[in-house]
C-alpha cells in the first residue's frame, strides 16, 4: 500500500489517537476525525481487535491521512513497537466509541490488542466517550469501573438518551459530536 499523505494544515495543534471500538456507533469515528482535522489536529487511528466488523480501516486512514493501527502482532516499520510509539506519538488518546469491554479491559490492566496496549502505554490524556445499549451502560459492574477509572486519573463524556440500536430511547447514544470535540480541546490547551 502506498504511504498516506497527511491532509490539512501542516504544522498540527496536537495529536490524537482515536480509539474505534466494535460498536454500532463506530461510524461516528468519521465525523470525529473530520471535526478534529478541521480544526487543526492530527488524527491518527487505531481499532479494537473487532473493530473492524462494524467500520474498515481503510475509511478511517482516508479521512485521517494516516495509516490505521489495527493489528498487534505485524512487524513495525521501525524499532519501537507501534504501540508504545502510538502512546508516545499522542497528547491525548480519544476512544469514541467505547464499548464496555474496553472499559472493563482497561479497568482490569489488560491489554490484548494494539489499542488496549496504547491506552496501557499513555502518559497523556485518555478520553472515554461510551456508547452501548442502556442495560449494558448501567450495569452496576460496568459504572464501578468507570469510577475506578474517573478514581485513576480516566476522563469521560457521558453518553446522552438516545435512540439505540435495539429500537428503544435510552441513556448510552454517543455524546454530541461538539461535547467531545470541546473535551478533547479542553484537556490539549
Amino acid at each position: 500500500m502506498a504511504k498516506l499523505r497527511s491532509k490539512g494544515p501542516d504544522k498540527a495543534k496536537k495529536k490524537v489517537l482515536l480509539g474505534v471500538t466494535a460498536s454500532i456507533a463506530a461510524y461516528k469515528a468519521c465525523d470525529i476525525i473530520n471535526e478534529l482535522r478541521k480544526r487543526g489536529f492530527r488524527v491518527k487511528c487505531a481499532m479494537s481487535k473487532d473493530a473492524k466488523e462494524f467500520i474498515q480501516p481503510l475509511v478511517l486512514e482516508t479521512l485521517s491521512g494516516q495509516k490505521t493501527a489495527k493489528d498487534l502482532f505485524h512487524l513495525p516499520e521501525e524499532r519501537t513497537p507501534e504501540h508504545i510509539s502510538l502512546a508516545e506519538e499522542a497528547d491525548i488518546i480519544l476512544v469514541a466509541p467505547a464499548t464496555a469491554d474496553i472499559i472493563g479491559k482497561v479497568a482490569a490492566g489488560i491489554s490484548d490488542d494494539i489499542l488496549t496496549c496504547a491506552i496501557c502505554a499513555a502518559k497523556g490524556p485518555v478520553v472515554f466517550a461510551p456508547a452501548m445499549n442502556n442495560r449494558m451502560f448501567e450495569n452496576p459492574i460496568l459504572q464501578d469501573k468507570i469510577s475506578y477509572l474517573k478514581e485513576k486519573g480516566y476522563y469521560f463524556i457521558e453518553p446522552v438518551v438516545g435512540h439505540l440500536a435495539c429500537g428503544r430511547n435510552g441513556v448510552g447514544h454517543l455524546a454530541p459530536l461538539e461535547d467531545i470535540i470541546r473535551r478533547v480541546e479542553d484537556l490539549t490547551k
